[in-house]
């Protein structure tokens, strides 16, 4: 159908008009999010399968020299093999751990007062020193210990269980975010900035601005964060591998995510693997139960001070900049609202969120909102001190396979 001829241009809105519009969107909105937050973990995670593969399907494109779209197709083939074979193949032995490790929980609170028990008898001689522990009154720690433990170690277990009892819906909720994701990437014609693109008139070099920095926000957190946070949990594995804690794989697990929530979530993971060394009744080379549990958390607490001297402050004070009472706040309001992804993207999400605000407050007060801001190279994450001597190290051993290629090719000839 034809469209009529235009006699007049539209008429423009007064003030009043926009600013009711604009505070009825905003209403919608939030009143969508609250209503659908649900979903809102599926379609963040969507988002963010979507930027990982980005690099993978630009790769295949660029080196096979197929279409886009049969890029994006065979990436999400491969992922789809790769998932579910892993979630086949790992998910009995993953819920039987689950299982295992809640029947644990629940004998445990027994095994704390037998250990007490126990101790009003201990006396520990080490070289010259003596510790007489005799003389405390352990019935009164030990029931104080159990009034505190006993909702908590409940609680975990419970949430454990939920995590078991939920398989199938995780599984359909991962399955509508890969859908999600590869009709984003598909759509987006390989170029990143199409992933998620919008329009915004006679503001177009402020949007470009603040996309470019909100993508290097959560490009380095995306990509970065999740190498760190995977060699944490190769690392607790082999850790707890040699020190033969039971539930291996469940305490690597929660030791990884502990690190999700500054302070208080590594000191409650921690403490978690303590009550599990301690109490799983058999320990490795023959040490007794509460030297042995100690040795295994510290060696724990050992292991992230080394990440969080050398990656982490690094990180937060060159991206993010954002205050770690901050991020803790915000883990528990995301895992609130949002659940599981809402306590893992806290920390990128306060930082967008700082923008946006910073930005809104310069409008409102009629500055230039990048007048003394850090220009698009400054706000590029620093590589960490093992990255440049890892780039060192590659960039020496590859000349010197340069070198010894060129020699075998001059011998032959």
């Amino acid at each position: 159908m034809k469209e009529p001829e235009r006699k007049s241009a539209s008429p423009q809105w007064s003030a009043t008009t926009k600013a009711i519009i604009s505070l009825l969107i905003l209403a919608a909105a939030v009143t969508l999010i609250i209503r659908f937050s649900s979903l809102m973990s599926t379609l963040v995670t969507a988002i963010v399968i979507a930027i990982l593969l980005y690099p993978l399907a630009e790769w295949i494109n660029r080196q096979l020299k197929i279409s886009w779209g049969w890029a994006v197709t065979i990436v999400y083939l491969i992922t789809l093999i790769i998932t579910f074979g892993l979630l086949t193949l790992g998910g009995i032995a993953i819920v039987n751990q689950i299982q295992s490790f809640i029947l644990f929980l629940q004998d445990s609170l027994g095994a704390i007062a037998s250990f007490f028990d126990r101790l009003t008898t201990t006396v520990v001689t080490i070289g010259p020193f003596v510790l007489d522990f005799t003389y405390i009154n352990w019935t009164d720690i030990s029931n104080q210990l159990l009034s505190t433990l006993e909702p908590f170690l409940s609680n975990l277990g419970n949430f454990l269980g939920g995590i078991a009892s939920g398989t199938a819906g995780f599984i359909g909720s991962l399955f509508l975010a890969l859908v999600i994701s590869f009709l984003l990437l598909n759509e987006s014609g390989g170029k990143r900035s199409n992933i998620l693109a919008f329009n915004m008139p006679a503001y177009q070099e402020d949007y470009t601005i603040l996309k470019t920095r909100i993508n290097t926000i959560w490009n380095v957190f995306i990509r970065g964060q999740s190498i760190v946070y995977f060699l944490r949990f190769i690392m607790y594995l082999i850790i707890l591998s040699i020190f033969r804690v039971r539930f291996v794989f469940g305490m690597a697990l929660i030791a990884t995510i502990g690190n999700f929530i500054p302070y208080l979530g590594v000191a409650i993971s921690w403490i978690t693997i303590f009550l599990v060394a301690l109490l799983q009744g058999s320990t490795a080379y023959g040490l007794n139960p509460l030297p042995y549990a100690l040795i295994v958390m510290g060696t724990g607490w050992i292991t992230d001070n080394i990440y969080d001297t050398f990656f982490s402050p690094r990180f937060l004070a060159n991206v993010l900049d954002v205050h770690p009472a901050a991020i803790l706040v915000g883990v528990f309001v995301g895992l609130n609202l949002f659940g599981f992804w809402g306590m893992v993207l806290a920390a990128p999400t306060i930082a967008t969120l700082k923008l946006l605000l910073n930005y809104v407050g310069k409008k409102l007060t009629d500055q230039d909102p990048w007048a003394d801001s850090q220009t698009g190279e400054s706000l590029e994450k620093k590589p960490p001190v093992f990255g440049r001597r890892f780039k060192a190290v590659y960039s020496w051993l590859k000349k010197q396979y340069r070198k010894i290629e060129t020699r075998i090719k001059r011998n032959e000839l």
